[in-house]
């Protein structure tokens, strides 16, 4: 029995963990995900690419990423810098080493 899923105006069939659409004319299988993916850059840019190509990216976790509530906010760790963090204030990104960061909010009475 296969199953039919329906993304963005496009038909999906799913026959043994295998899931298989029409993109511009062409035919695709893989994952789920990789044939959603397929199907999305279609529709946004009208370029071709199969899902392998999306299911060689590697996806970070949001466990890596460390954060901080200090007086009700956010503090966020730079995953690209470490020991560096950063806040947003009235719209602008501050970033600095946490107890700068901490001193901050505390000189300028940040508080929600």
């Amino acid at each position: 029995m296969k199953k039919r899923y329906s993304h963005r105006g496009h038909s999906i069939e799913c026959a043994d963990d295998i899931y298989t659409s029409l993109v511009g004319g062409r035919t695709v299988s893989g994952s789920m995900l990789g044939v959603r993916q397929c199907i999305d850059w279609w529709c946004d840019t009208r370029i071709f690419r199969s899902p392998a190509e999306f299911e060689r990216q590697s996806f970070n976790t949001t466990q890596s990423r460390a954060s901080e509530n200090y007086k009700g906010i956010q503090i966020m760790s730079d995953e690209k810098q470490p020991g560096l963090w950063y806040i947003f204030v009235r719209g602008q990104l501050l970033k600095g080493p946490l107890p700068k960061i901490k001193q901050y909010i505390d000189y300028h009475s940040l508080s929600r």
